[in-house]
């Protein structure tokens, strides 16, 4: 038997990420709650560092020279995967922040991947795997992932009186998540559409994952059965469904789409087979992402509701950017339903409407992306990697030139992306254009708010904001989704203030 074999947990799992982060100065620390155990993450890389091994001798001895280079003791090893199939590895080095003593834990797998993290493990896999998880409240929200798309089964119409029992029985299959938890979370549902405040006990540690993300999926549900809403319920009733011979108390089927958060909303409440009334859910502080998709669509679907906007000569050219952004030709990176619109579209308007690049220069950026070259900018130029032209971009968008995921061709991406949306920013009415489009969809804001009792809590308060408020300057937005050390995995977005 194997070394490995002796503590394998069968599990899904990664942690590719966060090691990037503690390259860039972050500090990352994990609890195992039954022990109190607390370890310091230090690194974590694919083994073998290219490529992969031949067979499971191969690799059972190159994770023995591993960890005999790093001075790690085999026996504070611990495993998930299958070991008869794997051929390649991502490993994990902590410090047990009380004894100094360093720990690994591994992900076998059968090859690695491209892009972001060739291995995924996510938080709550880890967790799952080792009993480990992320302190403080934004790595809560990480490591439990309650937005809808990972509570309800996404893209599926279903009766407002349904989702408690779809809830249910998609939380039966997270196996990542405490019973206390998910019990909690049917019952506040519950709670909400009976109309009832009463606080569940044990939820207040959980209060601000359960305000930010689960009141996604529980908003809809306040707003058919008008329990616990305040703000502008009424108006919106009258401004957007008494138009159409409709009421709240009319409506009963809400969808929860799969984009999540690359969209604006949240979930979509159906109003006829041709119109879906939009929500856009806040915690009490507001604040939302947005995409560029979600604008496009609202001008595809509804056009009679922008035909002002389509005549007016100076919104027609930053409508056409948008529309190359939401849906640019596969000129670059994919074809047909694979083409990345994250790749395409920047490059596509740095060479077609911008001119800033060439065709040329686009595709040594995509070439630089598929070979992952960690030259640094200033020696490509030297060795003609790249064009002086293309090195010129480096000056608008830096990068952490020591992380390990660093690629120059994901940097250059990034530079292209962040050019793109500078210059849009400059124009002023590409603001007026974005807040023209959300104040005229069928959209509204709601914000929700938990209330603790002690260690108990419950959704008190679902504030209905209609029209729409968009307060300040609404400007394209690339750094959250374009870095040196990935690929992006959506269009170039826009910031709501």
């Amino acid at each position: 038997m194997r070394f490995y074999e002796f503590k394998l947990n069968e599990s899904q799992g990664g942690i590719f990420r966060r090691a990037q982060e503690v390259g860039q100065g972050a500090e990352v620390k994990f609890k195992n709650a039954e022990s109190n155990k607390e370890i310091s993450l230090q690194s974590a890389e694919i083994v073998p560092s290219s490529g992969s091994y031949a067979s499971e001798e191969e690799i059972d001895q190159g994770l023995r020279d591993y960890f005999q280079n790093k001075g790690v003791d085999i026996a504070n090893v611990q495993f998930t995967g299958i070991p008869k199939t794997a051929r390649a590895a991502l490993v994990s080095i902590w410090k047990d922040t009380e004894t100094n003593q360093l720990v690994s834990f591994v992900k076998l797998v059968k090859k690695p991947g491209e892009g972001a993290a060739p291995v995924l493990q996510t938080n709550a896999d880890f967790k799952k795997s080792f009993g480990y998880g992320a302190q403080g409240k934004t790595a809560q929200r990480v490591t439990l992932q309650l937005k809808p798309k990972s509570i309800i089964t996404p893209d599926t119409w279903l009766n407002f009186s349904q989702v408690p029992a779809a809830l249910k029985n998609k939380l039966a299959t997270r196996e990542d998540l405490d019973v206390e938890l998910k019990n909690g979370m049917i019952e506040m549902i519950t709670n909400v559409a009976s109309g009832s405040t009463t606080a569940v006990e044990g939820m207040a540690k959980y209060d601000n994952s359960l305000e930010i993300d689960f009141g996604e999926t529980v908003a809809p549900i306040a707003l058919i059965t008008g329990n616990l809403v305040d703000g502008d319920y009424v108006d919106a009733e009258k401004g957007l469904l008494v138009p159409l011979g409709l009421t709240w108390k009319s409506l009963t089927q809400i969808l929860y789409p799969s984009a999540g958060d690359e969209k604006l909303y949240d979930s979509y409440i159906k109003l006829d087979n041709m119109n879906n009334l939009k929500v856009s859910s806040k915690d009490k502080k507001g604040g939302a992402p947005a995409s560029i998709t979600g604008l496009v669509q609202a001008l595809t679907n509804t056009p009679e509701k922008f035909e002002d906007l389509f005549q007016n000569k100076k919104f027609v050219p930053i409508i056409k950017i948008l529309k190359i952004i939401a849906n640019p030709e596969g000129r670059y990176w994919g074809t047909g339903k694979r083409v990345n619109k994250g790749v395409n579209g920047p490059l596509i308007l740095g060479v077609d409407e911008f001119k800033f690049i060439s065709d040329e220069e686009a595709r040594i950026i995509t070439d630089l992306m598929k070979k992952a070259v960690r030259t640094l900018p200033d020696q490509a130029v030297k060795e003609k990697l790249i064009t002086q032209n293309v090195f010129q971009l480096t000056s608008i968008k830096g990068a952490k030139f020591q992380d390990p995921a660093y690629n120059l061709g994901f940097h250059l991406l990034a530079c292209v992306a962040k050019k793109i949306a500078v210059t849009v920013n400059k124009d002023s009415d590409a603001s007026d254009l974005f807040r023209a489009i959300l104040e005229r969809s069928n959209m509204i804001q709601v914000k929700t708010t938990v209330k603790k009792t002690g260690d108990a809590a419950a959704f008190s308060k679902f504030t209905v904001i209609y029209p729409p408020v968009f307060d300040g300057k609404l400007e394209m937005y690339s750094d959250n989704n374009y870095m040196a050390t990935r690929m992006p995995i959506a269009p170039l977005s826009f910031s709501v203030p």
